[in-house]
């Protein structure tokens, strides 16, 4: 029996904004669409992977997220979306199999979208596909050139379009980024790259982009929502400057109006704690550190609790955040200054503990794109120890990113047993921090909360922020 054709308009169905429709459109078997925060990347991609499943009829193609979890909470619903505004429009159900068992998806034209998680990439690699949608790519665990490759290489089954699209965010000119640009700047026609920006997104309303420009770093700002993709640097804290970042400072002038917060990486033979003066406009001053080999736990403990109280002159600090993987310790720090209602905070999530994330927030703070430095170190420090443990000054400077196999700076850092432990007792301390508006001025700042499969744990974040979609 033959099935009558549908005279199908799919902009008008789907009423992409122009930026979207040039990506849609485009006719290059590789296809990157590098957006901003909020331009509808994961909204386009399923789009993208729903158009090549009718245009491609009887043979597969995968949606791929970076974790099952990210495929749950944010392609599947847009994609489940996209074929009800389609049924809605031609009066037709499209879906002649819905499987969670085996992942997939047939439609009426024999057609089957395959989705699957690549944080384990060799289990893709026998796979038969006409086409592939990749989605943040950039930001995996696994390096986006292996993912790029392993999935290419599978797609080899012959139809009308076959191909491969991406997007995401850009993370910096390396890997795949840098690939798709050295092919489109060189005039290969397989490749083709459609870039939008936060504010190409006509249904996105421009006091939420205000609101994230507010609180970003210059850097994270033009990367992260104006999608350029900046040169990687191998030094994690670039913003940092001796001229601007560290300043005469009296500790005594302000210490009835501050508040006091400690960060505090535990370690057996390795331990470093830095104290922060945070004052009433929102400026964290980090005034001192305890920079340690500790001969045994009780040692550390003895010795924390002795500089806690010298440093605040027995005054109750506002927030103590340790390192969460020293329960024990932890406990401790509890039975001590819990009692003096300090608030004792290990970082509990996964968004809180995913590095990435704190170092963004000390990078925001470091070189917001208005106003002054809102992070700061005082002269009094040490610029060097004795040794191979080393304090904040110093590990802001050498604190490096992983290098990749053609040595090109990660977005991974590089744990040297040197310099990241003061890196790690000021990030905790500052993540932690982000909780209460009393340590910001009174206002709450926009919290990262990405976490390591790509998904935001705030709904008013990232994929969920966009009114439109």
């Amino acid at each position: 029996m033959n099935t009558p054709a549908i005279d199908l308009d799919l902009f008008k169905v789907f009423a992409p904004y122009r930026k979207q429709a040039e990506f849609l459109t485009a006719t290059a078997r590789n296809r990157y669409f590098v957006g901003g925060r909020g331009a509808g990347k994961s909204w386009t991609l399923t789009l993208d992977a729903l158009m090549q499943a009718l245009l491609n009829p009887g043979v597969p193609g995968a949606l791929l997220g970076r974790t099952e979890r990210d495929l749950r909470s944010n392609l599947l619903p847009f994609l489940r979306a996209h074929l009800d505004t389609l049924q809605r429009a031609t009066g037709f159900n499209w879906i002649r199999r819905y499987s969670n068992a085996d992942q997939s998806i047939e439609l009426q034209n024999g057609a089957t979208i395959w989705w699957r998680g690549y944080e384990r990439i060799d289990k893709l690699r026998g796979h038969n596909l006409a086409w592939c949608c990749a989605d943040e790519i950039c930001w995996s665990e696994t390096t986006d050139v292996t993912v790029f490759e392993t999935i290419t290489s599978a797609i080899r089954v012959p139809c009308r379009r076959p191909g491969f699209s991406v997007a995401s965010s850009p993370n910096g000119l390396r890997g795949i980024t840098k690939l798709f640009h050295l092919r489109t700047t060189g005039g290969d026609p397989n490749y083709w790259i459609t870039r939008a920006t936060s504010y190409d997104n006509p249904y996105l309303e421009p006091h939420v982009i205000e609101a994230w420009r507010s609180a970003m770093s210059d850097r994270r700002w033009r990367q992260e929502c104006l999608a350029i993709a900046l040169r990687p640097s191998s030094v994690v804290f670039s913003e940092f400057s001796e001229t601007r970042h560290v300043v005469p400072w009296n500790v005594e002038r302000h210490r009835n109006t501050c508040r006091w917060v400690f960060g505090i990486d535990w370690g057996l033979n390795r331990a470093v704690a830095v104290a922060f003066q945070v004052l009433q406009d929102g400026r964290w001053i980090l005034v001192d550190e305890l920079v340690d080999r500790p001969e045994s736990r009780g040692h550390w403990r003895t010795n924390l609790r002795r500089w806690i109280d010298q440093t605040t002159r027995n005054q109750a600090p506002y927030l103590l955040a340790p390192d969460r993987a020293c329960p024990e310790e932890n406990r401790f720090l509890h039975s001590v200054y819990g009692v003096r209602k300090t608030r004792v905070v290990p970082l509990s999530s996964k968004y809180e503990q995913y590095v990435r994330n704190g170092l963004a927030a000390m990078q925001d703070m470091l070189a917001p794109v208005e106003g002054a430095p809102r992070l700061l170190f005082s002269d009094k420090l040490p610029r060097q120890y004795d040794g191979d443990l080393q304090g904040i000054l110093p590990s802001l400077l050498n604190y490096r990113y992983k290098l990749d196999r053609d040595g090109v700076p990660t977005d991974r850092p590089s744990k040297d047993n040197v310099h990241d432990h003061a890196i790690d007792a000021a990030r905790m301390a500052i993540v932690a921090g982000l909780r209460w508006p009393d340590l910001h001025a009174g206002m709450l700042p926009n919290r990262i909360t990405r976490g390591p499969d790509g998904v935001f744990a705030n709904q008013r974040e990232g994929t969920y922020s966009r009114a439109h979609f």
